[in-house]
């Protein structure tokens, strides 16, 4: 007997430098409130990592080379907080006087692992992704 993973994706609005822009994006059930995409072929034109995770907000999270990837760390901070929240509200839950400093290293070792980063790749170090 064969399984099959239905994927559902829906029309998503993005922020980036170039403007808001629509992208077709997966939903991720195992983190709800975060979105899976490829960023369109004219944005961050030069970077290796098209795959992006996202906040249902438009806002950016981690940028990765596979869309494995990012499905690997959405996996990982699913159940870290309610990404579900307004971006406002997880801003200042989170960021806030730095109240969750670890959890916030925690987060961005999660992306590492899975071989993401936090910027665009032309922002990324002196030697891009």
């Amino acid at each position: 007997m064969t399984t099959t993973t239905t994927t559902t994706t829906i029309p998503h609005e993005i922020r980036c430098i170039e403007g808001h822009r629509i992208v077709q994006a997966e939903l991720l059930k195992r983190a709800p409130g975060l979105y899976l995409y490829e960023l369109p072929a004219d944005i961050d034109r030069d970077g290796p990592c098209r795959w992006r995770l996202g906040h249902h907000s438009g806002s950016l999270l981690a940028a990765f080379r596979t869309p494995d990837a990012a499905r690997r760390t959405a996996e990982a901070i699913g159940t870290w907080t309610d990404w579900a929240l307004h971006i406002d509200t997880l801003r200042e839950r989170l960021l806030g006087d730095h109240r969750h400093q670890d959890a916030l290293d925690q987060l961005l070792r999660h992306i590492e692992k899975a071989g993401g980063h936090l910027e665009n790749c032309a922002w990324y170090g002196p030697y891009g992704c």
